[in-house]
């Protein structure tokens, strides 16, 4: 089961991160984009020097290719996560892109909302390395870092439907890996929010992030 740990925002974390054996570890560059969980420049290039054990992925808000290459180029990353590509680019754009950045990787956020969140997996499975699916805000709409879990039975359709690597993401944390992962059978899980501290959600709470990859790994990828 590939474990990824988001929401890095300080050399400190992402040094005590990589020590606990994760297999991504994302950062957020701020590419003007409004989001609480990005960083400068001079910081990601901090954190990218302390990420010697998991594969660093940098994730794109911008669905302009030149712009997430100079994300690419800046951070030199073994995936570029495309937040916002399925609602923001054509698969033919993401096929186009990722041709242009390998062998670093693409992961591409597929917003579960209902039924034909499906139909839009599909449509990128052979666009990207790997699809992330994430929750959309019930009430904001906002995709990504809000803590909030969604209806798993629809991400584990999706996930039965695509030959593409799934990460399920969206409100995980050691409280609730192991029963998402029975019900979704993804190949990967992701946690940001359910492994920051209680005190400041840009921090990571060390012995939350140890519980959730330990948990994690203790049920093997599907199939």
């Amino acid at each position: 089961m590939l474990v990824q740990i988001y929401g890095i925002t300080t050399a400190e974390d992402a040094e005590a991160v990589d020590g606990l054996g994760p297999d991504h570890i994302g950062v957020v560059l701020d590419e003007g984009i409004e989001t609480w969980d990005s960083v400068d420049e001079a910081t990601a290039r901090a954190i990218a020097a302390k990420v010697r054990s998991a594969r660093l992925v940098a994730l794109s808000l911008s669905t302009d290719p030149a712009r997430i290459c100079r994300t690419a180029d800046l951070l030199q990353p073994g995936i570029v996560h495309l937040a916002q590509a399925a609602e923001g680019m054509s698969p033919q754009a993401v096929a186009r892109l990722r041709r242009h950045l390998a062998p670093v990787q693409v992961m591409v956020t597929i917003p579960v909302r209902t039924a034909t969140d499906r139909e839009v997996a599909r449509r990128f499975e052979q666009s990207a390395d790997y699809l992330l699916l994430d929750t959309a805000h019930p009430t904001t709409g906002v995709v990504g870092a809000t803590g909030v879990t969604h209806d798993w039975s629809l991400s584990a359709a999706i996930a039965a439907s695509v030959d593409a690597p799934v990460m399920l993401a969206g409100g995980l944390g050691p409280d609730n890996v192991l029963e998402a992962i029975r019900r979704v059978r993804p190949d990967g899980v992701d946690s940001e929010t359910r492994t920051s501290r209680p005190d400041d959600r840009r921090r990571k709470d060390v012995d939350k992030v140890r519980s959730f990859i330990e948990l994690a790994r203790l049920v093997s990828p599907p199939a």
